[in-house]
């Protein structure tokens, strides 16, 4: 997935932070690209990518996102003030893809982003930069099913710090 700026790596980290918050896992930025992941008891892996880093956190504690199934919604869009931090879009779709069940096709649009996902479960998802503001002020997601649900959780983290509780 291409870099997204300079400060890319730590924006990536604190939302990977935020995702891992109950997951009883911690990650931090490897020094030569990638990420170190850590169990409780210090056991630890490197992953070269955000794909490698959730495929690991799902094999070692679960999925940190779960689409609703009793949600039916196909498309959600949450309204905001102003654009989500793409960081938070990028590591929050590779968690949707890779570390929940698996839920096909997923697209994250947002105020000149684009991110789309799921046609070949091997990829990871590609960023494209929009012409045009697919989704005024605020966030939409496209799923198979649940987008309601994800919609709402992808909202939380890319909530400020202090609004994310």
């Amino acid at each position: 997935m291409a870099p997204l700026g300079p400060g890319g790596t730590a924006a990536r980290h604190r939302v990977v932070r935020r995702l891992l918050a109950g997951a009883r896992l911690t990650a931090r930025p490897w020094p030569g690209g990638g990420w170190q992941l850590a169990d409780r008891a210090g056991r630890w892996r490197h992953c070269a990518e955000l794909d490698a880093l959730w495929t690991a956190v799902r094999a070692l504690s679960g999925p940190v996102i779960t689409p609703d199934a009793g949600d039916p919604t196909r498309v959600w869009s949450l309204p905001g003030p102003s654009a989500p931090d793409p960081h938070a879009l990028v590591v929050w779709t590779a968690a949707a893809l890779r570390a929940g069940p698996a839920s096909g096709a997923l697209t994250v649009r947002a105020a000149g982003w684009s991110l789309t996902g799921g046609a070949d479960p091997d990829s990871a998802p590609v960023l494209h930069r929009a012409r045009a503001d697919p989704a005024p002020g605020g966030v939409c997601v496209e799923a198979p099913w649940g987008a309601r649900a994800l919609a709402t959780h992808l909202a939380r983290v890319c909530a400020p710090p202090d609004a994310a509780g």
